[in-house]
């Protein structure tokens, strides 16, 4: 395998420097002890970070609906498990009969030290004066923040829908998380890398998120928490046709397959909090669910004023 990498680093630049050896540098063997001959894609997002103007928004043709905007995104790296750990982009075969599936894991991450930082406005946009023709009102409603966001060997699978008379897309989900701080400032995002920064004079925050799989005792567990699975319980996405002509975007979670049981979370919180520079702070303390179940689940959104 490693004969094969080298071979391969001094094709590349060879085609890509004119024939010239000048440009040509060793892989260490550190790093080429990481490499796993496996079908499939394996990448790291080290360095990962964007920052800038983007905006999303889920609403209506005429503008109306959520924004975010002003996104801020970034992951700090695990340096000593840059190949060892990536995230691995794989199509699984199945047997006869069943198509094939994708599947995306995350990193394991046992150190904890992948943390994504997440900041963006957010703005609630009225488009009912619009057809009248009038202006889109606009409410700024702050910053919306997660802090040291860790996932643990997160696993999406989607495949398309076994069932041929239905149409779309089937997911299977599987998390483990933990989450510094989810965060609402109205007045703005001020220092993002703060959990409580002295700067923001009102926020509402829960702190010290953790969701898993639910242990016996309805504790919460080192294992991921189905949320869906692509033979048990899929997670259906697609769109519907309504009966006055329109369509619907169509989210379906199916009932557990005869004979078993929806898989079990359990969820906790450190802390819940207010924060108010007029009306004085609030502390809520803890919250725990011991455990969560998704046995059925069928949402249609469908776009309008």
């Amino acid at each position: 395998m490693r004969r094969f990498l080298h071979a391969l680093l001094m094709l590349a630049a060879l085609l890509g420097c004119g024939g010239s050896m000048a440009a040509l540098q060793g892989l260490p063997d550190q790093e080429l002890a990481h490499v796993h001959g496996r079908d499939g894609f394996a990448f790291n997002l080290r360095g990962f970070s964007l920052d800038g103007s983007l905006s999303l928004r889920l609403g209506d043709s005429l503008g109306g609906g959520l924004s975010l905007g002003n996104i801020s995104l970034s992951r700090s790296d695990d340096l000593g498990n840059t190949f060892a750990d990536p995230y691995q982009l794989t199509l699984l075969q199945r047997s006869e009969g069943q198509t094939d599936r994708v599947s995306l894991s995350g990193p394991l991450n046992s150190l904890g030290l992948l943390r994504w930082q997440f900041a963006a406005d957010l703005s609630l946009i009225d488009s009912s004066a619009v057809a009248a023709g009038g202006q889109l009102n606009r409410f700024q409603a702050g910053a919306l923040l997660l802090q040291d966001l860790r996932s643990y060997g997160m696993r999406l699978d989607l495949a398309p829908n076994p069932d041929p008379e239905t149409q779309g897309i089937a997911f299977g989900l599987s998390l483990r998380l933990d989450l510094g701080a989810l965060t609402l400032r109205p007045r703005g995002r001020d220092n993002i890398s703060l959990l409580d920064s002295p700067g923001a004079p009102e926020q509402f925050s829960l702190k010290g998120l953790h969701l898993a799989a639910a242990t016996a005792d309805m504790q919460v567990g080192s294992q991921a928490w189905s949320l869906a699975n692509l033979d048990s319980q899929p997670l259906l996405l697609n769109t519907v046709a309504n009966a006055d002509g329109s369509a619907s975007l169509h989210l379906n979670l199916a009932w557990p397959t005869a004979g078993q049981q929806a898989p079990t979370g359990s969820l906790s919180v450190d802390n819940i909090a207010f924060k108010s520079d007029v009306g004085g702070n609030l502390d809520l303390g803890s919250s725990r669910i011991g455990g969560l179940q998704i046995q059925y689940l069928d949402i249609k959104l469908k776009a309008g004023r």
